[in-house]
């Protein structure tokens, strides 16, 4: 957790009657202050507005700007508002507000101005995002701890110089559990504000979620099948099982103003636009508020244009379309997103042979055929879902290579610890050649797609067996790190005992130290080896104490003599103790 690098438009809120600080904000358009909803008492009490990145600005009073309140709506709706400074600080600062497709796994960056430091610099920590809860996105912080209040309101931004505010923080904690209260923390987008604050919108920038060319229909959009509808809100949700839906619709029929009804309803922005449908309309019809990341309209469109928009929506910010699709090709793509008009597009084939590089990254696809005669081949939909599954495996090896890289330590000093490296690299080559028969010869053979699919399921359940050794070899290298630190403890309470009764240098106990010592430091350790070592050392010690040997050492009796924590004495040959 670091300080706030001064953002001048990242403010500060206390309570106007016991001036405690009870939020952060971001300034827009000069005058007014994005926030929660939640750190005000209510929506006519004042608060004062401080700006800590404003050299000499004087703090100002800030009241709801009216239409702009929009209280917690249950655990993951609503929880925004605006205000109006009355005494505005100079310089007409406006946060630069971002629309942007946050993905899981993206890292941002949290600010903030938190009670126990509110006369200094505020604070920064870097956060990663997890999985879309509701109207926000989840992010899991990587402090283990958060200020308990101030924090929402504050600016979540991108890792770029200069940052865009992708959204604002919101956070709740739990008081009951533990002496540490758990707390979680969520983002609203600035695509969620942007549907609850109209007004904020001609402060934001980036591309939208939903090409253009489509809002005016998306927006337009009624359930006209409802049979569509429900399938199409099972793929958005998460409901179906295939990451790949290709869908053929002709243009105007009730299927098509069925799908923009999808379109709308899914964005985070044009949501709000959409007709009221979800209290008249089956529940089932309805897809979640965040399920569509993007949705482009193909139409006349090259494969690096598409490609470029993808980039675009993910934040990369580079304009050059090839380069854009290079920057997409090395990392993961975990976003989803509906393509309209495949066979329409100005390279119909390059554009799908695009959307399986997509699917590969982990892209989830929706892919619209237009045409009353358009004849989707089926065999496309399964080459790539293929296509995707091979990417999610790829990933779960990654995954496993870097528990591998965290188990390597375990596994030359404890006993006992075997993780799967030589099955996951295995399984990386069985993948790769995989990968290299699909690109160069899957159309070479009758039959080839089912062979594929063979193969690639025996890999997945090669995979699964690696992940339950690979838990299994973590569960080892706890318990032996564990057994380990018992049994050093152990030993050096028995060491200082002698010592402390004068036998420090007692050839007979010298003798069975090493060897205990030498069992939990030197080479791998053995638990049941170790425990017998140091065991003999105990029943030794006591015996020259005059303590019975069958009576095992309990903690009462060493303990006042210096517990495990306690530094060592001398006689242990100056060796550190090996580190975890």
């Amino acid at each position: 957790m670091g300080h706030v690098r001064q953002k001048a438009w990242c403010v500060r809120l206390r309570s106007q009657g016991s001036d405690r600080v009870i939020g952060s904000g971001v300034l827009i358009d000069g005058d007014k202050v994005l926030t929660c909803a939640h750190v005000l008492a209510d929506r006519t009490s004042p608060v004062i507005v401080d700006f800590p990145g404003t050299e000499g600005a004087a703090g100002s009073t800030a009241t709801v700007v009216n239409g702009c309140w929009i209280p917690p709506r249950g655990e993951d709706r609503g929880d925004v508002v605006l205000l109006r400074l009355h005494r505005p600080p100079p310089g007409r600062l406006s946060a630069p507000l971002l629309r942007a497709a946050v993905a899981r796994g993206t890292r941002v960056r949290l600010c903030g101005y938190a009670d126990p430091v509110r006369d200094a610099r505020g604070v920064e920590l870097t956060a990663t995002a997890g999985p879309p809860s509701g109207e926000r996105v989840r992010l899991d912080p990587h402090s283990p701890r958060l200020p308990r209040r101030g924090l929402s309101g504050g600016p979540v931004l991108d890792t770029d110089d200069p940052s865009g505010v992708l959204g604002i923080v919101v956070t709740r904690y739990f008081e009951s559990v533990g002496p540490e209260p758990p707390v979680i923390a969520h983002m609203i987008p600035v695509e969620t504000i942007a549907r609850y604050l109209p007004d904020v919108r001609s402060c934001i920038s980036g591309p939208p979620g939903v090409d253009p060319r489509l809002v005016p229909s998306a927006a337009s959009g009624r359930t006209g099948d409802p049979g569509y509808a429900e399938r199409l809100a099972a793929w958005l949700g998460g409901r179906h099982p295939s990451p790949v839906y290709v869908t053929e619709v002709e243009r105007g029929s009730a299927r098509d103003r069925t799908l923009q009804r999808a379109l709308a309803l899914a964005d985070r922005e044009l949501s709000a636009d959409a007709p009221a449908v979800t209290s008249a309309d089956p529940a089932g019809t309805v897809p979640p508020v965040g399920s569509l990341d993007l949705a482009v309209d193909a139409r006349g469109a090259t494969a690096d244009e598409v490609a470029a928009r993808v980039a675009g929506r993910m934040n990369l910010k580079e304009p050059d379309p090839a380069r854009a699709r290079e920057r997409l090709r090395a990392g993961r793509v975990p976003l989803t997103v509906a393509v309209l008009g495949v066979n329409e597009a100005a390279e119909p084939e390059r554009l799908l042979a695009l959307c399986g590089e997509f699917a590969e990254l982990g892209c989830r696809l929706l892919l619209v055929f237009h045409g009353s005669d358009t004849r989707v081949d089926q065999a496309t939909e399964e080459d790539l879902a293929l296509r995707h599954r091979m990417g999610v495996l790829a990933e779960r090896l990654d995954a496993l290579d870097g528990r591998l890289r965290r188990l390597a330590p375990a596994r030359v000093r404890l006993a006992g610890v075997e993780p799967p490296d030589d099955a996951v690299t295995d399984l990386h080559l069985n993948l790769s050649l995989l990968r290299h028969a699909h690109r160069t010869g899957k159309d070479a053979a009758p039959g080839w797609a089912r062979t594929a699919q063979d193969r690639l399921k025996r890999l997945e359940r090669r995979t699964r067996r690696a992940e339950r050794d690979a838990d299994t070899a973590e569960e080892a290298a706890r318990k032996g790190y564990e057994r380990r630190a018992e049994l050093r403890g152990e030993l050096r309470t028995y060491r200082q005992l002698a010592a402390r009764h004068g036998r420090i240098e007692d050839v007979e106990l010298d003798g069975v130290y090493r060897a205990a010592h030498e069992a939990l430091h030197r080479g791998r350790f053995e638990a049941e080896s170790a425990g017998k070592a140091v065991a003999g050392y105990v029943d030794a010690v006591r015996r020259v104490l005059g303590w019975p040997p069958e009576e095992r050492a309990g903690q009462e009796e060493p303990r006042e003599y210096g517990g495990p924590g306690e530094h060592r004495e001398p006689g242990e040959h100056g060796e550190a103790e090996e580190e975890r």
